[in-house]
């Protein structure tokens, strides 16, 4: 073996890890998530930083165009792993054991590497940039979506105007202004490199800026898994967002589990389900303290879930959870900066009934483990005629979504991200084909 294949084999026992979760494929992603913490895997937050692409679930159309386009801007060395939701924890392990093989294959790691080079050099015969075939105009659309240049309406086979329209001799309204009407005609070569030019508009302060549409989604760090939110920014403002979802697959719905078996007439024990919910607010608490770049905090949360979800509760689980809310509460940044960030009131509507700010909804999910915790060693039955009152029951994320937009108009794209982490809309409950555009 020589120096080269040395290093190979060193740098893949560790890898960094970009996890893509998929609606429907919740399961997937938290035994992932466990397994990669138990090796202590880093996590990766670009395809630029990532050896190794963990997609949990079965994605659909675009979001499997996106996690396409995430695969093609993994750099080598690489490996991909394929999660289906219903694998056992050990078959996980052994998913991502074969990935480090892979990683540390040399021959093939370079096999690799020369095709992805071919399939530059095709790209680049066929003009992928508006000049060539339409699949490579495809292409580009599917690297917009994901790498933030484009409006996720796409340009097929001409550019889409401000409503997603197409017409058929490659001429559209390809740029639209803050009330969604096309500014000028415009085909494939109207901006450098096919790029969509950015508009310019009068922002909140009466200044004239430039408007630029970037999407966030499908494929971020803690985002809520499927979740697409195309925006329109004036330097780091929001000025107008639209919601909608790339779905997975599968049907299942793990949050919510216990309360739709009980519904099907199941033996459940509400031990059971309080556990499932004291996991799902924790896991909620994960991502919204990895958000606020609290990682330390963040780890403890989801460790605490993993000892819920996957191992048998002990006498000293509650009180670690009272240590780790005891140091969230008492930390005065995470406040500082959560405090009147998307406040929700009794103007958004009866059916949105997450009330105040980020901190009061970070405050209701630690009450709300709390809570749970206490009922875990509770063996009576689950009624049947309850209706699914799980972490997140009675389909309450369409109303998220919905109140979503107006929540964001506004933001400074950093506060965005926390207030979409703090209501965590589980779209395990959406149809796929779910939007919600801000007019």
């Amino acid at each position: 073996m020589g120096v080269s294949g040395r290093l190979l084999r060193y740098a893949s026992a560790r890898p960094r890890s970009l996890l893509v979760a998929v609606p429907h494929g919740t399961r997937a992603r938290l035994l992932a998530e466990a397994e990669l913490a138990r090796r202590g895997w880093r996590p990766a937050g670009t395809p630029a930083s990532a050896d190794l692409l963990v997609v949990c679930g079965s994605p659909e159309k675009s979001l499997a165009r996106a996690v396409e386009t995430i695969w093609a801007d993994t750099p080598c060395p690489r490996a991909r792993v394929e999660l289906r939701d219903d694998l056992r924890p050990e078959q996980v392990a052994d998913a991502l054991d074969g990935a480090v093989s892979r990683l540390a294959d040399g021959p093939a790691q370079r096999r690799d590497a020369a095709e992805r080079v071919r399939h530059q050099a095709r790209r680049d015969r066929g003009g992928v940039h508006g000049h060539g075939p339409e699949h490579g105009r495809q292409e580009h659309e599917d690297r917009h979506a994901v790498d933030g240049h484009g409006d996720g309406n796409g340009h097929g086979h001409g550019a889409g105007d401000g409503n997603g329209h197409k017409n058929g001799n490659g001429h559209g309204n390809g740029d639209r202004d803050g009330n969604g009407h096309g500014n000028g005609d415009r085909d494939g070569m109207g901006g450098p490199g096919g790029l969509r030019m950015a508009g310019r508009g009068a922002d909140r302060d009466g200044l004239t800026l430039d408007r630029l549409h970037v999407p966030l989604g499908p494929v971020l760090p803690d985002w809520p898994a499927g979740l697409v939110v195309e925006t329109v920014l004036q330097g780091d403002v929001i000025q107008r967002a639209r919601v909608r979802i790339s779905g997975g697959s599968g049907v299942a719905r793990f949050w919510d589990a216990p309360w739709l078996a009980a519904l099907a007439g199941r033996h459940v024990t509400r031990g059971a389900a309080a556990r499932r919910r004291a996991a799902s607010h924790l896991d909620s608490l994960g991502r919204l303290l990895a958000v606020s770049g609290w990682d330390s905090s963040a780890t403890r949360a989801r460790r605490l879930r993993d000892r819920l979800l996957w191992e048998r509760p002990d006498d000293g689980l509650a009180r670690d959870f009272a240590r780790f809310a005891r140091r969230v509460r008492r930390s005065r940044p995470l406040r500082w900066m959560l405090r009147g960030l998307g406040t929700v009131d009794a103007s958004h509507g009866p059916a949105v009934r997450v009330r105040g700010d980020v901190v009061a909804r970070m405050e209701r999910w630690l009450a709300g483990t709390e809570a749970a915790l206490g009922e875990l060693d509770d063996r009576s039955r689950l009624a049947d005629d309850e209706g699914p009152r799980g972490p997140v029951g009675e389909r309450p994320s369409e109303s998220l979504l919905a109140v979503l937009p107006t929540l964001l108009a506004g933001a400074e794209l950093a506060a965005a991200r926390l207030i979409v982490a703090s209501l965590d809309p589980d779209l395990d409950q959406v149809p796929s084909a779910y939007e919600v555009l801000h007019a």
